[in-house]
């Protein structure tokens, strides 16, 4: 690809208009990506334009740069060398500090950085091109941290298939790391309103528990998986979702078996 026609797509990418945007900018740096029409400079030079991006005063742009993190991922071959893990530093960072939750929005469409920060850590675990844990630890820290705003956009389902790509990627990947920081929030609740933050982890691990219970579709591969050990892993989310709902789930706990 030419530079200059780079370089526009990856203005076009900051724009307020969605049709610039989404359908212009982000659909042709995806067929650049997915089609290898970029150097590997230029997907270095890319990359290092999202980190940027990611700092940007708009939240569609900011959400849109982490977007092409899930293509970059993706497409990443070993003729790119190391995948940097200032990109993953800096993914991670701005994900949980992210206060900007809306989905979509008039006039300027989608912002949807929950899920499109999502989209980008489930691509790095199935990837392996960051460290499980690592990943598992930012998922807790977006679904505890305190907000006012509830997900309803489906980035509850997001947030899940980023968890189960994760599972998929590394499968000695400890769930406790995200349990354990949900539970604790939740066992921190009091009588009253649910808090948005509760809520949002909730409804995450409902879609997690349907998704461990049937075949998924890789995320690498687009053929159907099952993540190991799915009997025990919806346990311990039953477990943990318990306390929300102890008119639902039996004290005893059951078997994971």
């Amino acid at each position: 690809m030419e530079q200059s026609q780079l370089d526009q797509l990856v203005t076009d990418l900051a724009s307020a208009d969605p049709a610039i945007r989404d359908e212009g900018a982000y659909g042709g740096l995806v067929k650049a990506l997915t089609e290898h029409a970029l150097t590997v400079e230029q997907r270095r030079e890319l990359g290092g334009c999202m980190v940027e991006r990611l700092r940007d005063p708009e939240p569609y742009a900011r959400s849109f740069g982490s977007l092409i993190f899930a293509v970059l991922a993706s497409t990443w071959t070993t003729d790119d060398g190391e995948w940097p893990a200032a990109w993953t530093d800096s993914l991670l960072a701005w994900w949980s500090a992210e206060t900007d939750l809306r989905g979509y929005v008039e006039p300027v469409g989608w912002i949807h950085a929950v899920a499109h920060g999502a989209d980008a850590v489930g691509e790095l675990g199935a990837t392996g091109l960051a460290p499980a844990p690592r990943l598992l630890t930012a998922i807790a820290e977006r679904l505890t941290i305190a907000t006012d705003f509830v997900w309803r956009d489906q980035e509850d389902d997001r947030v899940a298939a980023a968890i189960c790509a994760v599972l998929l990627g590394d499968a000695t990947a400890d769930l406790g790391l995200l349990l354990g920081p949900i539970s604790a929030m939740f066992e921190a609740g009091e009588h009253g309103p649910v808090p948005p933050a509760a809520s949002n982890a909730m409804h995450t691990l409902r879609s997690l528990y349907v998704a461990l219970g049937n075949e998924l579709v890789h995320p690498e591969t687009g053929e159907p998986a099952r993540i190991p050990d799915n009997g025990r892993l919806q346990h311990a989310i039953a477990a943990t979702l318990a306390p929300t709902t102890p008119w639902l789930f039996s004290a005893a706990g059951g078997s994971a078996d």
